[in-house]
């Protein structure tokens, strides 16, 4: 049984004052993104996407300090939950496997 190939790992990127991570799994296009964005005045800001796409949900104004804990906040829930779902169905489908041994 091979090994389940490892999900894109989240990156943090700072670009100038940005910060930025990328949520697990394999499809481009349900994938989530957190950037952390000055918004002038000391304020910053989340926006989180969807995809290449999307239009962006903004959070904010914040401190910078509260932006980057959103963002890795955000960006460990959805690795917690990706992990979780890909371990139930590695477990279902070895439970499968399983069973049409048994019928064998």
């Amino acid at each position: 049984m091979s090994e389940p190939r490892p999900a894109v790992p989240a990156m943090a990127t700072t670009d100038g004052e940005a910060y930025s991570k990328l949520g697990p799994g394999p499809i481009a296009a349900i994938r989530f993104k957190w950037t952390a964005r000055p918004g002038g005045n000391g304020e910053y800001f989340v926006d989180e996407t969807i995809g290449e796409s999307s239009a962006p949900m903004v959070s904010g104004p914040m401190t910078r300090e509260a932006a980057i804990a959103l963002v890795d906040e955000r960006e460990s829930e959805a690795r917690r939950r990706f992990d979780q779902l890909r371990s139930e169905m590695t477990g279902r489908a070895a439970a499968a496997d399983l069973v049409r041994k048994g019928e064998a």
